[in-house]
């Protein structure tokens, strides 16, 4: 999941579909989430206000700015610091969010290894883990705040012991109780799993595992129960039962240790070029970003058995140029979440890099589907990243 880098420094405002502040500043109320985007073209990091009712925008205050060309976004779960990877920088950025969504960046940045990708932060918030895909190495630290310490050890191989192949680490993941780390290697075609302790990274006993050709996004549903990667070689998602917790997915259901075993028809058939995976926070739909193809497919998966069926209503949109990333935000709060009475519609934005261009969906909770929202807006030049919270 690669995409181009520019040297141009070109700033455009997100309006016409969107709503602009006139003072770059609006205090975050009741009905409102909040979207960062971050972009490679200026190197910048904007926030913007989001209307749960309608899905509309608004700049959150100024622009941030990041290192050299920024690639993924990863917030706390406790939502008060944000992190931004640098691919050429090789760096992470550090940003607090203040009570109204807004960013205040901070002093410094730690270095990663060579070409930092994928990012994530574990559900309780202790550790940050970045993908360096250059130097098949993943990078740890643990989470102050918006401070972050590298893990002693830190970077920690992905090639497997007794072999000297680069693996190209793309993607990360982590289970729901946080106890394991699940990586996509683009380069030997594999999930490698380790578990996580504050002592740093151990593979597991079964890993790696095999799934498609170049591997370049994962993702894990609220429930933590499985994990599907997006195999961009073969059009293709591979879905697997995680042994996280007390599961009959284990082999010894009273010791979960973090092995995968296939979900039963994985992997499922997906369009052209699948580089990222995202799942409705409180629907049982899952969405994958095809950068070929320049659309997102959909799916329902099977909340006991993993298993992914096409939506049998518009299974398919189109996005912009070489979309490279998305994010849902639920369109409501309190009790209305994962309502199927009250059926509350979802929001999906997605970033295209090549057109610089943020394209906007609804998402209907009843089925699923998903409705262009307006027109396509302008972002800052070639965007990379997006990620919500509400």
């Amino acid at each position: 999941m690669k995409f181009r880098f520019f040297a141009c420094l070109l700033s455009v405002s997100l309006c016409g579909l969107l709503a602009c502040s006139s003072n770059n500043g609006v205090v975050a109320t009741i009905g409102t989430g909040t979207l960062y985007i971050a972009a490679q073209g200026d190197n910048s990091l904007t926030a913007y206000t989001v209307a749960l009712s309608n899905g509309s925008l608004t700049q959150l205050g100024p622009a941030q700015s990041t290192g050299s060309s920024p690639f993924t976004i990863a917030l706390s779960p406790a939502r008060n610091a944000l992190f931004v990877n640098n691919t050429v920088s090789e760096t992470v950025s550090s940003y607090t969010i203040n009570t109204d969504g807004s960013l205040t960046a901070g002093t410094g940045t730690v270095k990663t290894g060579v070409m930092p990708m994928g990012m994530v932060i574990d559900p309780l918030g202790r550790f940050l883990f970045v993908a360096n895909q250059a130097s098949s190495t993943i990078s740890m630290f643990s989470i102050s705040g918006a401070t972050l310490t590298e893990v002693a050890g830190s970077p920690f191989t992905t090639i497997p012991a007794g072999t000297t192949v680069p693996t190209g680490p793309s993607a990360v993941a982590v289970s729901a109780t946080g106890n394991f780390l699940y990586v996509a290697n683009a380069f030997t075609n594999t999930v490698s799993g380790y578990s996580i302790s504050a002592k740093g990274l151990t593979a597991l006993g079964a890993s790696p595992f095999t799934v498609g050709l170049a591997p370049s996004g994962l993702a894990v549903p609220p429930s933590g129960a499985f994990l599907y990667v997006a195999n961009s070689g073969t059009n293709n998602i591979s879905a697997f039962n995680i042994c996280d917790q007390v599961v009959s997915s284990c082999a010894d259901a009273n010791n979960p240790n973090g092995n995968l075993t296939p979900v039963v028809g994985s992997p499922f058939s997906d369009g052209g070029s699948p580089v990222a995976i995202a799942i409705d926070p409180a629907f049982d739909f899952l969405y994958v970003l095809d950068k070929a193809s320049n659309q997102i497919s959909g799916f329902a998966y099977g909340t006991g058995s993993g298993v992914l069926t096409p939506l049998s209503v518009t299974p398919s949109v189109s996005t912009g140029q070489a979309p490279a990333s998305f994010a849902i935000v639920s369109g409501t709060t309190g009790t209305n979440i994962g309502n199927t009475l009250t059926n509350p519609t979802d929001f999906v934005y997605v970033v295209n890099n090549e057109s610089s261009t943020l394209s906007v969906f609804t998402l209907n909770t009843t089925t699923g589907a998903l409705a262009t929202l307006g027109l396509a807006a302008q972002t800052s030049v070639n965007p990379t990243a997006v990620a919500a919270v509400n």
